[in-house]
């Protein structure tokens, strides 16, 4: 059934982006293979926007997506017509094409194993779980993570509703090819098919790609969103068709929906469609396209909180009456996105150097190391720069030109205002910096020992990055093997995994737990409460909170029954005394007399990479500590 779903969802949104696309009249204006690519990105963006409203309705049920999916087949026609090219098949292709069919079984191995990765057991999947439990849209207001734009998030609820966990693992495994099948695609406009598959495939087994586009994170999807945005906007300027504007928001329109920067590629791809000969009327479908594919997210945060962008703009813009922020909570979320998410400096130097900082010398808190871009960019750097020279006066130039600025405009604003400071929130550039690099330095290279040494370093940084994947795909490939199963493969590779084992195996369905492990969320199956301190203030677990009163109004307000502690035994509980924060306020309200300790789990500690797999020796205990309201002599209400 999981396949049956994967297979579905995949021809849909070809179905589906094949009919934006006829509908805007630029069919014609590509080759069949740009047609399936772009028609496969923005297929994914359709189905994500059909069930941001199917959801908001309460439509959330089997019979809803299978009508959404079934919907977009017809589009199929329009890609009947396949297009083979003439050029002969060279060892070297072979030899490509073999290496990409091991890179696509390693994230088909990846997406039949459940879900270990954090953000996704946090909120990619979490959310999507809590929507279809519900049968509605949820609104969770807890800023970096729950209250953002979840577009393509409503694409893993479609899969996760037709067919359950292995379908929506597996849907990630697929869809994160959209962009891979995007940069062959891009790169054969102006590549041979041998380059133009290298390129692709060094996208497919970057470190970003490897770590993220099989789970469910975002950037590997958006990326296919960004690039058919970018190039349609370079298309419209360049051919004046208001059918590229049109395509271009409604791309740019899909990326804002799917993550926060994709504001700025609609800002972007705008400025480019001003700067040209009826600019004003492209601008003015570009932007109309853009707001009809995007801004339903944005507006789902307004009506909950007053803030379009919660909750960037507190302070500015008057929240809604009894809206779960402060003054105290905005101060600690600056200061927690300034030090963890933003921790570099932002002069001229430092902008000049962070790619090369990145690349060679990575500092942990912006991930490059596991989940970096690689250093393919830097190999190709010094043959495109005289490649572009040589080829400057070409019409082909001047439509990557446009590219590039978009590219380097991203960069320059995302580096001096962004939010996070982590390499991967550039990923979704990359297919338009690698397809134009090795196309400008294939341009320099007409010389045959030059072109050789170029391949080399090329199939060099190839072998060494699927080297990664070999890596990566193993602990899947364990289970696979040795038959381990779900809940054996969970608890080794998702830290303190065996509490959430228990919860679920003891506590009734209609339990709430408090916790502090984010990944847990997705892993319970009962109600779940995350008491972070930075994130969320309904349930105040700031470090400067010792008022035990106003923490216990505010969980009996949320229907919270048990907390779990881990880290800490019975007898280290007395340590707690006098602390602040979660376990503080949980120790003051079990002293008040209102909690008692029902059960202390022991297992394996925190896992080790994610990558790697495999649990760290070491064993450690989790409390499970259970309210009871009914002796608690701390008052209810204020």
């Amino acid at each position: 059934m999981s396949w049956v779903v994967v297979l579905l969802m995949t021809a849909s949104c070809l179905g589906w982006g094949a009919l934006a696309l006829r509908g805007a009249g630029i069919g014609d204006g590509l080759v069949w293979r740009e047609r399936a690519a772009w028609s496969f990105g923005l297929g994914m963006g359709v189905i994500g926007w059909f069930g941001f409203f199917a959801a908001l309705a309460g439509r959330v049920e089997p019979a809803t997506f299978a009508l959404i999916c079934a919907a977009g087949l017809p589009g199929l026609w329009e890609l009947r017509r396949v297009e083979v090219s003439a050029e002969p098949f060279t060892v070297w292709t072979w030899a490509l094409l073999a290496l990409g069919v091991a890179i696509l079984m390693g994230d088909l191995v990846e997406g039949l194993a459940p879900p270990t990765d954090a953000d996704s057991l946090a909120y990619h999947f979490a959310i999507p779980r809590q929507i279809l439990r519900d049968h509605h849209l949820v609104f969770v207001p807890r800023a970096a993570d729950a209250a953002v734009p979840l577009l393509l998030q409503m694409t893993y609820l479609a899969a996760l509703g037709l067919g359950g966990e292995q379908a929506m693992t597996l849907w990630c495994g697929v869809s994160g090819w959209a962009t891979v099948a995007l940069t062959y695609a891009l790169g054969r406009g102006v590549l041979g098919r041998d380059w133009a598959l290298a390129a692709a495939l060094a996208l497919a087994t970057l470190p970003a790609v490897l770590y993220g586009a099989g789970s469910g994170q975002v950037e590997t999807r958006l990326a296919a969103f960004t690039v058919v945005a970018v190039v349609a906007a370079a298309r419209a300027r360049e051919q004046g068709r208001l059918g590229w504007a049109a395509v271009a928001g409604l791309a740019a329109g899909f990326a804002m929906a799917s993550k926060y920067p994709g504001l700025l590629v609609v800002f972007l791809c705008g400025l480019v469609l001003l700067a040209q000969r009826r600019g004003v009327l492209s601008a003015a479908v570009f932007s109309a396209a853009a707001l009809a594919a995007g801004l339903q997210w944005y507006g789902w945060n307004w009506w909950n909180t007053g803030d379009p962008l919660f909750p960037v703009l507190y302070g500015v813009l008057p929240y809604h009456p009894g809206v779960a922020w402060d003054a105290a909570q905005h101060a600690e979320f600056r200061e927690w996105s300034g030090q963890i998410e933003s921790p570099l400096p932002r002069g001229l130097v430092d902008f000049l150097l962070y790619p090369v900082m990145v690349t060679f010398a990575p500092p942990g808190s912006v991930d490059a190391g596991r989940t970096g871009l690689g250093v393919l960019p830097v190999l190709l750097a010094p043959f495109a720069v005289l490649g572009a020279w040589r080829c400057r006066r070409r019409p082909a130039a001047r439509t990557w030109m446009v590219s590039g600025l978009v590219c380097l405009g991203f960069y320059a604003i995302w580096f001096a205002f962004g939010a996070s400071q982590r390499v991967r929130h550039y990923l979704p550039f990359m297919p338009l910096i690698l397809v134009g690099l090795m196309a400008a330095a294939e341009r320099a290279t007409a010389a045959p020992g030059v072109r050789r040494a170029l391949a080399a370093g090329v199939a060099a940084v190839l072998l060494l990055q699927s080297a990664g994947q070999v890596v990566f795909a193993r602990n899947f490939v364990h289970r696979l093997t040795q038959g381990e199963s779900r809940q054996a493969f969970i608890e080794r590779n998702v830290a303190l995994a065996f509490a959430t084992t228990w919860v679920n195996a003891h506590l009734p369905p209609s339990a709430k737990v408090a916790m502090h492990i984010r990944q847990w969320l997705y892993l319970l199956d009962t109600q779940a409460f995350y008491a972070n301190p930075i994130d969320q203030t309904e349930i105040n677990v700031r470090f400067d909170n010792m008022d035990e009163r106003l923490f216990w109004r505010q969980m009996r307000a949320h229907g919270v029954t048990h907390a779990l502690l881990p880290g800490v035994d019975p007898a280290g509980m007395a340590a707690l005394a006098g602390a602040g924060g979660f376990y503080g306020l949980v120790d003051r309200v079990v002293a008040a007399g209102c909690g008692r300790v029902v059960e202390v789990l022991t297992g394996p500690g925190a896992a080790a990479s994610r990558t790697l797999g495999g649990q760290a020796a070491t064993a450690t205990s989790v409390v499970v500590v259970e309210f009871v309201p009914e002796s608690c002599p701390l008052p209810r209400r204020p």
